[in-house]
């Protein structure tokens, strides 16, 4: 896709945040409303997507490398960026502030934005969207552990029953086995299913403009540590993941399909889940929210130009 396509992709995606910031500004959207929205998302619409995902797709065993591949990178990027947040963020003399720059740095909107922005992108291709799909399963093990760890710097915060534990990660291995075995699910059954999963993206979006509206402007603009996340998130950890998967290729070949999903990926916006863990765990829930809101805004201008990069490698 050129620069203009994708950026009208990506900018449609951000404006279904419009309606979740016009009606919490007018009041209609109680206090309360982000609370059941993110509910409806984590238990209901993003299991819906990871399961409409994988079923009716043809595996095949020479898949299975790649999967270890996407697993394998999903781990490993992800630790290079969280360190490197580390070392960036090691002066900052506000512990909880530094714990949720952290987070931000490297934790990305896979589950929510990840597989809808990968099927505007290459619209048809079954491949990425599955890579994407099988990517969330290491990233959810991340989240629950490192991620958690991350934002309350408590190493008995993390519970590692929740790696398996929490919806979307359930969903996908009960769907799993249908994928391997081939098992044809009929359209009945994946129609209400697709319907629930394509929910995700507006109803994330929808939630995100609710928090904007209860965030001061000043806020969001005054920090320089949000633009350093949103730096690292937007900039540094796709262009990282771009050189270490080109890397690994010289020495090893890799699929060409694996590497777009991989980069593709890393220039996801930060995760809601650093905002959630910082209002679970009493983090600092003002910069999570802050860096989570400008990386996403910001996004539609450095996803297109990232873009431009996918032609070196195809």
């Amino acid at each position: 896709m050129d620069f203009f396509s994708t950026f009208l992709a990506v900018l449609v995606i951000i404006v279904l945040a419009i309606p979740g910031y016009v009606l919490r500004k007018a009041k209609i959207l109680a206090d309360g409303a982000t609370g059941v929205l993110a509910g409806l998302l984590l238990y209901v619409s993003q299991p819906g997507l990871m399961v409409a995902s994988i079923l009716n797709k043809t595996f095949s065993t020479s898949m299975l490398v790649n999967f270890a591949w996407i697993i394998f990178f999903a781990v490993v990027l992800q630790l290079v960026v969280y360190f490197v947040a580390k070392l960036l963020f090691a002066r900052c003399s506000d512990e909880p502030a530094k714990r949720a720059c952290v987070a931000c740095s490297y934790l990305g909107n896979v589950g929510f934005m990840g597989i809808p922005v990968m099927k505007m992108l290459f619209p048809g291709n079954d491949e990425l969207v599955l890579y994407t799909a099988v990517y969330n399963i290491a990233f959810n093990a991340m989240v629950w552990t490192l991620g958690v760890y991350a934002v309350t710097g408590n190493r008995k915060s993390v519970n590692p029953i929740k790696i398996l534990l929490n919806p979307p990660t359930i969903a996908t291995i009960l769907a799993l086995p249908f994928f391997f075995l081939n098992v044809a699910i009929p359209q009945q059954v994946m129609t209400p299913i697709e319907y629930l999963g394509n929910m995700t993206l507006p109803l994330s979006m929808v939630i995100l403009g609710i928090r904007l509206a209860d965030m001061h402007p000043l806020r969001l603009l005054n920090d320089g540590k949000t633009y350093l996340v949103t730096a690292i998130k937007l900039i540094l950890s796709p262009l990282l993941s771009f050189g270490l998967i080109l890397l690994v290729d010289v020495i090893v070949p890799i699929d060409r399909y694996v590497m777009i999903a991989l980069y593709v990926i890393a220039a996801m916006p930060t995760a809601s889940s650093a905002l959630n863990f910082a209002e679970m765990y009493g983090g600092d829930r003002e910069t999570a929210a802050a860096c989570t809101l400008m990386s996403t805004i910001l996004c539609i201008f450095t996803i297109p130009i990232l873009m431009l990069l996918c032609q070196v490698i195809q």
